[in-house]
């Protein structure tokens, strides 16, 4: 993981960001700052509840890799990607 990765999320939470959007159980997710509007799947919410509940990008990759029975290395792709796609919706 690039300490870039570690940045652009402390950023997201730092900047309220990430904990002001809002995600429906069914995975609309609002950011009221913009207005805009977009979806998440079922592991795209899980991975914002994980990063928001503990901060962690290593933790996040771990909880996911033992509930989803994925490789470390495997998840760890997924949530970059994620977090800097978020960080484009949400910039």
């Amino acid at each position: 993981m690039s300490a870039e990765l570690g940045d652009i999320l402390r950023d997201l939470i730092g900047k309220d960001r990430l904990p002001a959007l809002a995600i429906s159980a069914n995975g609309f997710a609002f950011d009221p700052r913009s207005g805009q509007s977009f979806t998440v799947n079922h592991t795209g919410i899980d991975t914002v509840e994980l990063l928001l509940a503990n901060g962690s990008i290593e933790a996040t990759v771990d909880e996911l890799s033992k509930r989803y029975d994925v490789p470390v290395d495997v998840v760890l792709g997924g949530v970059e990607v994620f977090i800097r796609q978020l960080s484009r919706y949400l910039a």
